[in-house]
């Protein structure tokens, strides 16, 4: 009898401890009771981040697993004419109620383009990690965001686009992905605002796409 009390009892204590274990691992979202991962549509996409399909491929190399995402999409100062000195577009993605991504384009006017970049990286920092690629008059870039300074009027000094694409809360991948996206996300967005806002000077801005040729990975450039 002794025997078959304590079989019992080890029985209750591993079918508690199960379930302790259970309960962790549900509150915790860990496997196997982990909340479905949310889809990124390219029709959901904030039209301002330009190209959808290719900017929903970047989102979801960028952003963390979340279960739901939302787009909150505005342009709240259109230019409506090429007196317009003014325009101001934004996005900002949402996961679960949390920010992930802000992206801007507005109009902004700096006797220097190196005054722009410096003004970028104070509100950026570190600073170590912000470089340069090839876009606008003036583009930098880091795993936290993407920046591009380009041409908008082309009457001489005439003002500038500045899109900021910033990532708060990043995904799994490594540091080069995400700037590698941020990128995508920030030529997409700069080239939509571009058109957008009625510039009349050349953008000087490449979006950068991959496709398939005979089972390769083929960089293509579309101005």
């Amino acid at each position: 009898m002794a025997f078959t009390r304590t079989k019992a009892l080890i029985s209750g204590g591993t079918v508690l401890l199960l379930c302790l274990v259970g309960g962790v691992l549900h509150a915790l979202g860990l496997p196997p009771f982990e909340g479905k991962k949310g889809e990124i549509k390219a029709s959901e996409v904030c039209g301002t981040l330009g190209l959808s399909s290719s900017s929903a491929a970047a989102l979801r190399r960028v952003l963390p697993d979340k279960s739901s995402y939302a787009f909150d999409d505005a342009v709240t100062d259109p230019r409506r004419d090429d007196k317009d000195s003014s325009y101001f577009a934004s996005c900002f993605v949402h996961g679960d109620d949390e920010l992930l991504v802000a992206a801007t384009a507005k109009l902004a006017e700096y006797d220097d383009g190196g005054d722009w970049r410096k003004d970028v990286v104070a509100t950026n920092k570190p600073v170590s990690a912000v470089k340069p690629f090839g876009a606008g008059d003036q583009a930098i870039a880091s795993d936290r965001v993407a920046a591009i300074y380009i041409p908008c009027v082309a009457r001489a000094s005439g003002p500038h686009l500045s899109v900021v694409v910033q990532l708060q809360r990043p995904g799994s991948a490594d540091r080069d992905q995400l700037r590698e996206g941020l990128i995508t996300l920030a030529r997409n967005t700069a080239l939509h605002a571009h058109r957008n806002a009625k510039c009349d000077a050349p953008s000087k801005v490449n979006t950068v796409a991959f496709t398939s040729v005979g089972g390769l990975r083929a960089r293509v450039r579309r101005t």
